[in-house]
């Protein structure tokens, strides 16, 4: 049987009697105070045994929306034909108000008061929900139960941000400081966010920014989880924290590919023992334990994880480490909701996610990385992916400030007899060949898709090394990139041949 514990809150609700009365006074004798008072504030933000405040500003506020003047007698005529004159404390009250010589200059402050004693109100009263709801046993999982009341009280929060117009004046001497970052960053080719780790993709998005929701997308097996460790290695190596939502694979099996990274040891090895026992590739192990152990990487590997608990971690881990920077979930078509809607489909729950880690990234002033899914069209079609090819694109591709799509470049088998294809098949073979050149006979190009880059321009030909047997991505050596752009060049699209 459910325990219930019941508590007289009401009469220990935080209220400013005075700041009412000061706002409501100025906003009856100014119509420009009025407007902002209107602008700024709801009838449940006067405490809720000041009837006679809330009767006197709902008036106030339906006088201002039929456009009629509004002073003194228009208000009591209101009040009279409302029968709420008697409730308001009449006349009397009213002059009182308008006497009480505050002035007009601190309205704001005033303002500022019964706002925050609204958001003080509103929070202990959805917390004393919220202890009910434990009391009563309907709490249910408690991560869950935890993120859902988190979200109830972010929500009250959200609700009550009053914001400010910025001057030209202002904003003009908030951006010389960006202005001379971009100038240093121009001249020492270094980056204004935190740095990808690979020149090319550095050059177009000046590294990960604050307040970004990028996606990494690819089909299965083309390495979007290798480039985001490789994304999340090359950061916390720069000094910031990084927190990772692996939702596909354990720590042990996510650490295993670090290991090979940082140990340059073949991964299989790593899961086999095949050779561990030779000195040299002990040596190596214990060093790249070593210098991964000194790295900031948090990692969750909670499978099917809600996102509202994933964003209570986020937060949690925030608090602590305030140097927290990138945040990468992998993937986010694993992610779950608790959304109850009538007509629910998972495009509209991937609609919620990639907005509330766009909001997120905002709050938080942090970049967000989410990997995704591309739909079969992308190999049924042939070539190089496209935005649309995102599955549920259509919120992930709005809500995203990047998107990396990874294209594998690798010979056909089909030997076309067709010239625009077998042009394009030989532009793949010695491109491929240039990667294996450098990198090994396991090495792949990837070609990195940026098709999307709101705060720059995108290309869509950056090249990529990738070394399957150490899960590495690196850079290619300039001659290779300059090889590998011309080489793109002679490319035949079909769509220029209409």
């Amino acid at each position: 049987m459910a325990v219930t514990k019941k508590t007289n809150i009401r009469k220990y609700l935080p209220r400013n009697d005075e700041a009412e009365k000061a706002v409501l006074g100025m906003m009856i004798r100014n119509n420009g105070l009025l407007a902002d008072g209107l602008a700024a504030l709801t009838s449940d933000d006067f405490y809720p045994e000041n009837v006679n405040h809330i009767a006197i500003f709902n008036a106030l506020y339906r006088l201002y929306s039929r456009h009629e003047t509004v002073d003194v007698q228009t208000l009591i005529n209101e009040l009279i034909n409302a029968n709420d004159i008697e409730i308001s404390g009449g006349a009397d009250y009213i002059s009182d108000l308008i006497d009480g010589g505050y002035a007009f200059i601190m309205f704001k402050h005033y303002l500022r008061i019964v706002i925050d004693q609204s958001l003080l109100r509103h929070y202990l009263l959805e917390m004393d929900k919220i202890t009910q709801d434990y009391y009563k046993g309907d709490i249910g999982d408690v991560t869950s139960f935890i993120g859902q009341a988190e979200k109830r009280l972010n929500d009250i929060a959200e609700k009550r941000i009053v914001g400010d117009f910025v001057d030209a004046k202002t904003a003009a001497k908030n951006l010389e400081k960006d202005f001379e970052e971009l100038k240093e960053a121009a001249i020492d080719d270094s980056v204004t966010g935190v740095t990808t780790g690979f020149t090319s993709l550095n050059k177009y998005t000046h590294g990960w920014q604050e307040g970004q929701f990028i996606i990494v997308a690819a089909r299965p097996g083309v390495g979007k989880t290798a480039l985001a460790l490789n994304l999340a290695l090359n950061a916390a190596r720069e000094g910031a924290s990084v927190a990772y939502f692996s939702l596909e694979m354990l720590v042990p099996e996510l650490f295993k590919r670090l290991v090979a990274n940082e140990a340059n040891i073949n991964h299989d090895n790593l899961i086999t023992g095949f050779g561990l026992n030779r000195k040299e590739n002990k040596i190596k192990i214990n060093e790249a334990l070593h210098n991964l152990s000194q790295l900031k990487i948090y990692v969750d590997d909670t499978a099917g994880i809600q996102i509202l608990d994933l964003v209570a971690k986020v937060r949690s881990l925030y608090n602590k480490d305030p140097n927290l920077k990138l945040v990468f979930v992998d993937h986010i078509g694993l992610v779950k909701t608790k959304a109850k809607i009538a007509s629910e489909s998972r495009q509209a729950e991937i609609q919620i996610i990639s907005q509330t880690l766009k909001a997120l990234a905002l709050e938080l002033k942090i970049s967000i990385i989410g990997l995704s899914q591309l739909n079969r069209k992308v190999e049924e079609r042939g070539g190089e992916p496209i935005l649309s090819d995102l599955r549920e694109s259509g919120s992930i591709e709005q809500d995203a400030d990047v998107v990396l799509m990874l294209h594998e470049i690798k010979p056909s088998n089909k030997n076309s007899k067709n010239v625009l294809e077998k042009n394009n098949e030989e532009v793949d073979r010695v491109q491929d060949e240039l990667a294996k050149k450098e990198g090994g006979e396991n090495t792949s190009l990837i070609n990195v898709n940026l098709a999307k880059n709101r705060a720059g321009k995108t290309n869509s030909h950056i090249p990529l090394l990738f070394s399957k047997n150490y899960c590495k991505f690196s850079n290619p050596s300039s001659e290779s990139e300059e090889e590998i752009a011309s080489l793109n060049k002679a490319r035949i699209k079909y769509s220029n041949l209409d």
